[in-house]
């Protein structure tokens, strides 16, 4: 594997969070390069181990960054149907008029039951309704002037009824049949002692004695007679009272009730009863409309648990839209990756079924929680795919491509140029002639130090034809870094690359040759002019 081919690998598997170890592993692999060569040159002639490194031009261009990652197609809807609405009015099924495959309308008939019971249900409910609300009517109905005047009548018979009560007249005549039956009993009382006396003298007959007792025996027996009838009429006469009082005051209120109008707690507890049947109607209806299951949406049949004859159970009937254009992909983004993805980037799917075809969508949905699989840590994402021509079919694996962005016009150098230096990162820049000539002699050698150092030790060799420029990336991918901070446009960055193994080539396939002074015999390509 070359240089290029494992830097894009390393920058393909990792986020922005591995940016720093990636330059370090790029870093260490220029350390090893150089000592190797210094090391290998100082046993061997200059002429059969020739070092070399690569030049670029830092330019400007644009960058594209993307999330990388793979992905099952699924339909975007999902429907399981079953009479679950018809509980009270559940019956066999008595038709099922779709079959697994076929595909469906919103609003078309899938299957139905025996809907008798729930017909019923209906029509009893439409009753209950109808009288809730003729109750309602009469409670809100305000009465005509013609019947407030026969209340205003009523009134007035009532109380004059009661007047008529508190006289008590019938008390009066049983009072005075008392009073003329005690008389005539005293009367008797009085006769009857005469003729006593007179028939011991025997100065009347028997007979005329007989007959003076028989009328004292009856006046005694009107008397009592007439005491008992007035304890009655008094007690008859105290409850005509009242009654003529609770007429009255029932005739008042009547009235009262008529002028103000229907009454408030009458009018609301009558609304409550006809929404009530309202909603008795309705749960009716539902249930009647129940025992025909219809489809929700367009989609296709996916299964069909039941034959008719049989009660239906749940999940009866179950459907998606996966023979629509509106599909979904559920992608596993990396631990590293997820906090470059949000809801809406765009995204490029391939797959092996189709490869030459490229179908695109977006981010919808990010879900919050990990999961972990062999140590590594991944998150569900869900993608929207267009389904164009219908061709993506639930279950396939795509390769799913999230566009984070794109930075145009931005000065960009290949990610194989990054290196680490005391923690910072940065790049080799080559150094000109005229750089080269007016360094002081201290700047030198202080950078020719850690050049050296770099280089494996060997601080003989003073003039180093590079110099570690720290800088600021933005976006990058697995070819190409963009630069925020620490080059110009133009400036020439230097990428190590590997050792020759024969004269005049390398192991990379790039032509070295006529070395650069102060370097030992180094070949260099210079490219990007």
């Amino acid at each position: 594997m070359t240089q290029m081919e494992k830097t894009r690998t390393l920058f393909s598997k990792v986020g922005s969070n591995k940016k720093r170890r990636i330059v370090g592993i790029l870093a260490v692999g220029a350390v090893v390069i150089s000592g190797g060569i210094f090391g290998y040159q100082s046993f061997f002639p200059s002429q059969t181990a020739q070092a070399a490194f690569q030049v670029e031009t830092v330019k400007r261009g644009d960058i594209s960054e993307v999330v990388q990652a793979s992905g099952t197609v699924q339909a975007s809807k999902r429907s399981a149907l079953s009479f679950s609405d018809a509980e009270e009015a559940k019956d066999a099924i008595s038709t099922i008029q779709v079959g697994v495959g076929d595909a469906v309308k919103a609003g078309q008939v899938l299957a139905t039951m025996d809907d008798s019971v729930a017909r019923i249900q209906v029509t009893n409910a439409e009753a209950n309704l109808l009288s809730a609300q003729a109750k309602l009517e009469e409670a809100l109905k305000r009465k005509s002037p013609a019947e407030i005047t026969s209340l205003q009548a009523t009134v007035n018979q009532t109380k004059n009824e009661w007047e008529l009560a508190k006289q008590n007249i019938d008390g009066k005549k049983a009072t005075n049949d008392v009073e003329k039956a005690k008389a005539n009993l005293e009367s008797a009382q009085k006769t009857y002692t005469s003729q006593k006396a007179l028939f011991a003298a025997g100065a009347i007959a028997k007979s005329e004695f007989d007959s003076a007792q028989s009328s004292l025996d009856q006046a005694q027996r009107d008397y009592n007679s007439a005491v008992l009838t007035a304890g009655q009429t008094t007690g008859q006469a105290s409850v005509k009272v009242e009654q003529a009082l609770a007429a009255y005051q029932t005739a008042q209120e009547a009235l009262q009730e008529a002028k103000e109008g229907p009454d408030a707690a009458t009018v609301l507890s009558a609304k409550a009863a006809v929404e009530q049947a309202k909603a008795g109607l309705q749960q009716a209806q539902k249930a009647w409309r129940a025992v025909t299951l219809k489809a929700p949406m367009d989609g296709v049949i996916v299964q069909v648990n039941g034959n008719v004859g049989e009660i239906p159970g749940n999940d009866f009937i179950i459907m998606d839209n996966s023979n629509s254009g509106d599909l979904e992909v559920l992608a596993q983004i990396s631990q590293s990756d997820i906090g470059k993805v949000q809801e809406g980037l765009p995204v490029t799917f391939t797959t092996s079924s189709y490869a030459d075809e490229t179908f695109r969508g977006k981010v919808k949905l990010i879900y919050p929680e990990a999961k972990t699989d062999a140590g590594v840590t991944t998150y569900d994402v869900l993608l929207s795919v267009a389904n164009q021509d219908n061709k993506l079919k639930i279950g396939m694996t795509m390769n799913v491509a999230i566009e984070r962005g794109t930075h145009k016009n931005v000065l960009v150098v290949p990610a194989q140029a990054l290196q680490t230096q005391n923690g910072k990162d940065g790049v080799y820049v080559l150094r000109d002639a005229a750089q080269q000539a007016g360094e002081g002699a201290e700047g030198n050698q202080a950078e020719a130090k850690q050049a050296n150092n770099r280089s494996g030790g060997r601080e003989g060799r003073a003039n180093m034809p590079y110099r570690f420029v720290p800088i600021k990336m933005g976006y990058f991918t697995a070819d190409q870094v963009e630069v925020t901070e620490g080059l110009t446009e133009g400036e020439r960055v230097v990428i190590l690359v590997n050792t020759q193994t024969s004269s005049g080539t390398s192991q990379n396939g790039i032509r070295m040759g006529g070395g650069m002074p102060g370097f030992g015999g180094m070949g260099v390509q210079i490219r990007g002019r």
